[in-house]
């Protein structure tokens, strides 16, 4: 059966017009010109590495210098070898010559080398640098949003061309620009008719590859989700992640079907830009043809009418050939510094994007204990039409323990997000001491929170810098040792051969230890603890426990959150009995409220939660979970 196509879009009239008034849209729109994000690379790069800046400056004159002089020998050698003057002056003037052109050309491709490695590798991590410190400093609520997410893809992205283009881009279009000075002063002297005979020619072939890469430009539309499939499907197969179910499930051929049909589906719109490309350049290559004949061919005539010598001769005709390619060298990158100023412009959007927290100065923290309040708080995630949160109001007291509980999705870990400052409400207000969090400065506000979350996160370095965060120079061992203790987890680390020493993360250091799921949330709880902030969030704290070292947890809790605010999100009901307040969280609001006891009393939807996970326990030993 034959392999059924994708249908190719003819590049009709109607498709032309629309692409040009979306580039001349998408260019006056732009943030930034192409000449300022031209200096904007340059700017960066001096501050990355002043040798960047250096290697640049010697490729464009090595590459120039070296290419004049190669055109200039070209004339004496002619000169020399048909001894139309002094043989032995001409011969210096060779040699120099000849010296210039290896030494000039040995220079640039030194600065070359050293940039593409050296210094190239310091301005990749300078902006490696740049998107790493947007990313983790922006609005925790922004990065969770799917349009700055396609912007941070954006920006990733043209990292990565900048990267690879930015400092070649712009030292070609130099050179280029110096050849057509040079080789156009040459070739005035002789007539300035030749210069016109050789730009036409060059500026029309612009015209036509811009022409040809508009069609590419449109066409992006149809192939890159056939990208976005690639990429996704290639990083869920190579990923950690997900290798016990691609190996439990045997996943592997599935994953490379859907991978080869992906694969068809973008080779095929590769395969028609190729045909696309093919023809433009074929007529490129004649438009080119037709201007250089004209030009060799009236060198020639003055030659035959005897109005110049055999060296100049050769020394226009290779001015010719050089104005030529410099021109179309110009005009090729151009258009390329064109779309590599696109791509520095969706980076220095994505981190020049503003937060809307307050990141300036703001009014002085409380010290001690404080008093949180929601007010009429509701909260809409970016892309949804429901609220998760309905007009929210409670307040979490000084020194009280306040448990969150409810089902799946009722909204607990966002109320925990809202509380920490990580969200800020849809609408509504939250409280510090009776004043807007907004009107706090945003770290010196996360500064007060020490949280455990369901998503655990360890970096791969000695556990005891993922517990401090510190180097160790700055750790307070006494503290971390007390916190350790506290978190139930000192002695397991005390039995490891490196102690707090011992590195995390296997994937990484094959000598890494690996902790199990309670271990691990013990080690989150021990950097909550040792952060010491005034209110402590605990979002499932317990959930990779057993019974047993969960009661063990439990009674830790009491111990360390007095004196502290603390919240507590837990799913197992019996663990909430400690706490001075429940709320159960339903439909994005208040259900019930009160104690432990009160709610049991109240024989509402916690009791009767309450009763239903209790019923497991309470089970005779083959006795039916339904009966």
């Amino acid at each position: 059966m034959a392999k059924k196509k994708i249908k190719i879009q003819k590049y009709e009239r109607t498709k032309q017009k629309k692409a040009w008034k979306l580039w001349y849209k998408e260019r006056d729109e732009a943030s930034h010109t192409v000449l300022q994000n031209m200096l904007w690379v340059v700017r960066e790069a001096w501050t990355s590495s002043k040798s960047i800046a250096l290697c640049m400056g010697l490729t464009v004159l090595g590459r120039t210098l070296g290419n004049l002089c190669g055109s200039f020998t070209n004339k004496y050698v002619v000169e020399l070898a048909l001894g139309t003057s002094s043989r032995v002056t001409l011969a210096v003037i060779t040699l120099l010559l000849i010296i210039g052109t290896r030494l000039f050309h040995m220079i640039a491709n030194e600065a070359d080398s050293y940039d593409d490695y050296v210094a190239s590798f310091r301005f990749k991590n300078m902006l490696h640098r740049k998107l790493m410190r947007k990313q983790m400093t922006m609005d925790y609520e922004m990065s969770e949003d799917p349009a700055v997410s396609d912007n941070r893809q954006k920006a990733t992205t043209a990292h990565s061309w900048i990267i690879n283009a930015a400092n070649r881009n712009i030292a070609d279009l130099m050179i280029a620009l110096l050849g057509i000075v040079s080789y156009s002063g040459i070739l005035s002297i002789l007539n300035p008719v030749m210069i016109l005979i050789v730009a036409v020619p060059a500026i029309s072939i612009y015209y036509i590859n811009k022409h040809k890469m508009l069609w590419i430009w449109g066409m992006a539309e149809h192939w890159q989700g056939y990208e976005r499939e690639l990429g996704y499907i290639t990083s869920a197969g190579m990923s950690y992640q997900y290798g016990k179910d691609v190996r439990l499930f045997g996943m592997e051929t599935w994953f490379a079907s859907l991978f080869q049909r992906a694969k068809n589906h973008r080779l095929e719109w590769y395969e028609q830009q190729d045909a696309w490309e093919l023809k433009w350049d074929i007529l490129g290559l004649i438009v080119q043809g037709i201007g250089n004949f004209a030009a060799y061919a009236y060198v020639i005539y003055l030659v035959v009418s005897s109005n110049i010598g055999v060296g100049s001769f050769v020394l226009y005709f290779t001015s010719i050939r050089g104005l030529s390619l410099a021109l179309r060298d110009w005009c090729d990158k151009y258009s390329g510094v064109q779309w590599f100023s696109n791509n520095i412009n969706y980076m220095r959007d994505y981190c020049d994007m503003q937060d809307k927290t307050n990141c300036g100065e703001g009014v002085p923290l409380p010290e001690g204990a404080c008093e949180i309040e929601f007010r009429s708080v509701t909260y809409t995630y970016a892309g949804s039409e429901e609220p998760t949160l309905r007009n929210l109001s409670f307040t979490l007291k000084k020194g009280e323990k306040l448990a969150l509980v409810g089902l799946n999705g009722a909204g607990k870990t966002t109320i925990i997000k809202l509380l920490c400052g990580l969200y800020d409400p849809t609408e509504g207000e939250i409280l510090l001491n009776g004043v807007n969090v907004k009107e706090y400065n945003r770290e010196a506000y996360f500064a007060m929170f020490s949280s455990v979350f369901q998503d655990l996160s360890f970096l791969p370095v000695t556990v005891a810098e993922n517990i401090t965060m510190q180097h160790k120079a700055d750790m307070d061992m006494g503290r971390l040792t007390e916190c350790l203790q506290k978190a139930g987890i000192y002695e397991k680390i005390q039995s490891l051969p490196q102690g707090l020493d011992s590195r995390m993360i296997r994937s990484v250091f094959e000598d890494a230890v690996e902790f199990s799921g309670g271990e691990t949330q013990k080690l989150a709880l021990a950097r909550a603890l040792y952060k010491g902030g005034a209110v402590l969030l605990l979002d499932e704290p317990t959930a990779a426990l057993d019974p047993i070292a969960e009661q063990e947890m439990y009674l830790r809790y009491a111990e360390f959150s007095k004196e502290k605010s603390s919240v507590f999100i837990s799913h197992r009901l019996a663990s909430t009995r400690f706490c001075d307040r429940i709320l159960l969280i339903e439909n994005g609001g208040i259900a019930e409220e009160g104690t432990h006891a009160e709610l049991m009393q109240l024989h509402g939807k916690y009791a009767e939660l309450f009763d239903l996970q209790s019923s497991y326990y309470n089970k005779k030993e083959g006795e039916d979970f339904d009966t």
